[in-house]
Formats: structure tokens, C-alpha cells, sequence
């Protein structure tokens, strides 16, 4: 039952979480390993996939909580804060997020009475949800007629969708403020690797349409730190 509760909890962490990318996967890697836990290997959360599993480490919950830190960082993941970081448990929890895969990482440590922590690892692939997404940027709920293209080192997406254009900027602000990028000018994100626009006209029939041009930052542009 514990367990069971553990991983509700860690799947609905996930929903409305969106994040970014092009690189070779982030692989777990918790310390003091001495066993594997049975656990659901995948569970779909609001249409969201989230891989789970779970492992018994001989260490204590700060060292691993350090050792998967020290581990998103060198990786490039964003770590939000600790003030930021949801706190759903009594356990401590831990979550970094891919800006370039629109994946999300967390972990669990549920202290054990023998000595040992027992470790829940989720990961959250938001380019394989129910709704449009794209592994550009997020995409507003709604959204109709994806375009992708690339260009002269810019990768461009288009599309068109029923809302106001105040919705449709808070929308990214808060999506991309959550994801580890910084809003530099209006409507103009930067993260540690990438610059982001975000652009938006009338259409017909009342519609909006929105184009969102990515691109990896220039040599001279100050890189906005990977974690907090």
C-alpha cells in the first residue's frame, strides 16, 4: 500500500510539467545499490507515460539526495531550486528537468527501519502525451496544424489555436519559467543552451497563430545557468 501510494503520487508529480531535446537519454545512477524493487514499469498519468522503477540503496537519503543533484547537473538537467522543488511526501523528493528531450526526472527516498533508502525514480516523456506536443517547445492546449521546419541553424514551430494572446503568452511564460528558462526580452526565453521566441498574429475564423523559433546560443550570448 505504501509503495502503491508512493508511485500515485510520483505519476501525478508529472501532469502539466513540460520540458526539452537532441542528446543521448539521462540514465539514473543511485549509489550504495543492494537490491531492485518491484514496481509498475510504466503508468500513464493524464495521458502522459511515466516510467517507474525503484531500487534499495545502502545509503542515506541526503547522500543519494546529493549524489542524483551533483548527477542532473553535470548531465546539463535544470534543477529548480529547493524552495520550488514539490514536496507531495514526507519523504524528501528531487526533480530535474530536460529542457531539450521535454522529459522530467524524480526521485523518491523513503528512509527504510533496517538503514537502507529505498529510492522511487520516475521520468516523464511529454513528446509521447495525448495532446499535440513537440519536442521544440510546448505546445498550447488546442493547438491545431503543427508545422516543424529548420533553417540556417533555427528550428521553427508553427501553429494555430483558439485563444486569446494574453492566454497563449502566459502560457509559455509559466511553461518555460518552469522548465529552467529565463525570460531575457518579451516573449524571448533563454536556458543554458538555447534561445527561444515566441511569436503570435490573428488568423482567420478568430483563430491565433503562433510560431515558436528555437535555436542554440551564439558564441557571444551569456549562457543562463543550468540550476539554481
Amino acid at each position: 500500500m505504501r509503495c502503491a501510494r508512493v508511485l500515485a503520487c510520483l505519476a501525478l508529480l508529472f501532469v502539466g510539467r513540460e520540458a526539452a531535446a537532441q542528446r543521448a537519454p539521462f540514465t539514473w545512477d543511485v549509489p550504495g545499490v543492494v537490491g531492485v524493487v518491484d514496481v509498475t514499469g510504466e503508468v500513464i498519468a493524464q495521458g502522459i507515460p511515466v516510467k517507474m522503477s525503484a531500487v534499495r540503496s545502502k545509503e542515506r537519503p541526503e547522500t543519494i539526495l546529493q549524489h542524483l543533484v551533483d548527477r542532473f547537473l553535470v548531465w546539463g538537467l535544470y534543477v529548480p531550486a529547493m524552495a520550488k522543488q514539490p514536496q507531495l511526501l514526507r519523504e524528501p523528493m528531487i526533480t530535474a528537468i530536460d529542457t531539450r528531450a521535454f522529459v522530467s526526472y524524480t526521485a523518491i527516498l523513503q528512509p527504510n527501519p533496517d538503514g537502507t533508502t529505498t529510492v522511487f525514480l520516475g521520468q516523464a516523456d511529454f513528446t509521447r502525451g495525448s495532446s499535440p506536443a513537440s519536442s521544440l517547445a510546448p505546445v498550447y492546449p488546442g493547438a491545431k496544424g503543427l508545422l516543424h521546419s529548420q533553417m540556417e541553424g533555427a528550428r521553427t514551430l508553427v501553429y494555430s489555436v483558439s485563444a486569446k494572446a494574453a492566454d497563449v503568452e502566459a502560457f509559455y511564460r509559466g511553461a518555460l519559467a518552469e522548465a529552467g528558462f529565463e525570460e531575457v526580452e518579451p516573449l524571448v526565453f533563454q536556458s543554458s543552451q538555447d534561445v527561444l521566441q515566441v511569436r503570435h498574429s490573428p488568423a482567420k475564423d478568430g483563430a491565433l497563430s503562433v510560431v515558436v523559433v528555437r535555436r542554440a546560443l551564439s558564441a557571444g550570448e551569456v549562457a543562463r545557468p543550468a540550476g539554481d
